[in-house]
């Protein structure tokens, strides 16, 4: 059948499938009917620039996007290993956000400067939502006070999503102007005070939805003055006491949902119980994880049991049909209590060997199908062995290296597997490495990624087949120090090559980087440390003038094409990054 003979709601369907570089290239400026629908399809979907590839970027951002300007309603931008320098060269097209008349929606991702981010938030101030993720900075406080405000000075900001890491001291950077609008709010990484999530909500009296952690060590009995009326949904990390808790939570009427993760309170089940009778009428999801070390001095067996029981009652059980399970030491009095199912993305265990739980065997193996980020180390096999867990949707997996046949157990399906690390470990039997588990991982791991890897796993992986059809990032950098010469090309190539797109590695001599990009056909993005590199690595400065003083730089803006581009991490400049095609 003839596409364009398909009604246009068939065709708006069709597009959804699609990303959006690869409608535009595909399918804008055949007619003006084509046209259109994309138009249509735009004022409700993201133009995503994440992993696309360099041509296709320029292309879009000469050719088509001055056309779009007015339709665009949602951008994402990244300066990942994907797209280095992706937002810097986003605006060197002559782009201003004002100029996206219509944008609700932002995305920035890996952003290193502070005032880049605030170059770009001052133009967007029609924004309904922003979400600024895995982005780090230097501690410069003028310019992060700046982009705070900034934020709280967005008219029409709902939504808000802050994962920005080296924000120290945040307390003394909370903003000044006062959010009518903001409703949404999540501040990941960062930890902040209880006197700061006053001034917070002064700030945002208006939030229905918050995320954040919250470490007060100061021994502060004093009453907290604020009342969040608005506030249903609190999700939060909590370190501080018991006292200050309830203080907190007693400001909160009307919370319908609570996801809470505690450090070092002891709260037992007629204690959580007495506190959700006599402050939360409305409250209808409450999942807990909680920390904590039994003190030498007790009979951690019997302070398990009563633990347990506190969470047995008519209450717990039939009231709210609420289930928990506690992992801990029978030596060492190192305690994880939390609710069922677990209601956390990450699973992070302490070292256990006993549990006990108010639920059945039978329900436990679905109990932990929310958690997509694991680490499955020695210590978390070992206790797979003796009690049943389980996991099911893992998107993202440090995996420590040898494991044993438990591990299949523990994760029986690799199918929605993105992201894997692979953590070579000390074991007793050096010999027991058995390269053919691993080859099994990735043969089962059909949507895998990314993968991140030491030299010498990759050396072992090189004597057995990898059928693995679907990764396309390499990384060397994070799990191995050592620099690479020209075998290591010889390796990545017999493997990996023909599909790697992006490659993270050490190298002895900048010339391997001209390899690289000869021999890899497909690499269109490296980021590289050269151990011949002279750069300052004090020198934080990437900016254009110091580009002129940076010999490799200078060496590779030579050697390179000059569709190439060329940048330095903003915060470790011995890091460079080229996005190549």
């Amino acid at each position: 059948m003839n596409f364009e003979l398909l009604a246009n709601e068939l065709i708006l369907d069709i597009f959804e499938y699609l990303n959006s570089t690869q409608l535009l290239r595909a399918y804008h400026g055949l007619n003006i009917r084509l046209n259109n629908l994309l138009y249509l399809h735009f004022q409700n979907y993201s133009l995503d620039f994440r992993s696309v590839i360099k041509n296709d970027f320029n292309d879009i951002c000469q050719n088509i996007l001055p056309l779009l300007t007015h339709q665009i309603t949602s951008i994402h931008l990244s300066n990942d290993d994907d797209t280095p320098n992706q937002p810097n060269l986003f605006l060197s097209f002559g782009f201003h956000f004002r100029q996206f008349s219509n944008l609700q929606s932002l995305s920035l991702h890996y952003i290193r400067s502070m005032e880049l981010m605030n170059k770009i938030l001052s133009n967007c101030p029609q924004l309904i939502s922003l979400n600024i993720s895995k982005c780090t900075y230097d501690d410069d406080f003028e310019q992060s006070a700046i982009c705070l405000n900034t934020i709280w000075s967005l008219k029409r900001l709902k939504s808000c999503y802050l994962d920005i890491e080296s924000w120290n001291n945040l307390e003394n950077q909370v903003p000044i102007i006062i959010s009518s609008s903001l409703q949404i709010l999540s501040i990941e990484h960062e930890f902040i005070t209880l006197n700061c999530l006053n001034s917070l909500f002064i700030c945002t009296p208006n939030l229905h939805d918050l995320k954040i952690n919250i470490t007060d060590k100061l021994d502060n009995e004093e009453l907290l003055s604020f009342n969040i009326p608005s506030l249903t949904k609190l999700k939060i990390y909590f370190e501080s006491s018991l006292f200050s808790l309830k203080n907190l939570l007693k400001n909160l009427p009307n919370l319908s949902q609570l996801i809470i993760q505690i450090d070092d309170i002891w709260i037992d089940g007629y204690q959580w119980k007495d506190i959700i009778r006599n402050y939360f009428n409305n409250l209808k999801i409450f999942q807990l994880l909680m920390f904590h070390r039994i003190h030498q001095d007790k009979i951690i067996t019997e302070e398990i049991d009563y633990l347990i029981e506190s969470f047995q009652t008519r209450f717990w059980l039939e009231q709210r049909q609420c289930f928990v399970r506690c992992d801990y030491h029978s030596e060492f009095g190192t305690t994880y209590l939390y609710t069922l199912p677990y209601g956390f993305c990450k699973f992070n265990r302490l070292i256990s060997n006993m549990s006990k739980s108010t639920c059945s065997i039978d329900k436990i193996s679905t109990a932990f199908n929310y958690v997509n980020n694991l680490l499955l180390d020695y210590d978390l096999i070992e206790f797979a062995s003796k009690f049943p867990i389980q996991f099911l949707n893992i998107h993202s997996l440090d995996l420590a290296f040898p494991f044993n046949d438990v591990m299949w157990t523990v994760l029986p399906k690799f199918d929605r597997l993105t992201s894997l690390e692979i953590v070579s470990i000390a074991y007793s039997d050096e010999n027991y490495r058995p390269i053919n588990h691993l080859q099994t991982v990735l043969d089962r791991s059909i949507h895998l990624y990314s993968l991140t890897i030491d030299y010498l796993i990759l050396s072992e992986l090189s004597t057995v087949q990898i059928n693995n059809k679907s990764i396309r990032r390499l990384d060397l950098i994070s799990n191995d120090g050592h620099y690479y010469g020209s075998e290591c090309i010889s390796l990545i190539q017999s493997i990996l090559g023909n599909q790697c797109e992006i490659l993270l590695i050490s190298i002895e001599n900048r010339t391997i980087v001209l390899e690289l990009i000869e021999k890899m056909s497909n690499l269109r993005a490296l980021t590289f440390v050269c151990q011949t590199d002279q750069m300052d690595i004090n020198n934080e400065s990437s900016s254009s003038s110091a580009a002129a003083d940076d010999e490799l730089f200078q060496w590779m803006k030579h050697h390179l094409p000059s569709y190439c581009s060329i940048s330095r991490d903003e915060n470790e400049t011995a890091v460079v990054q080229l996005w190549i095609r």
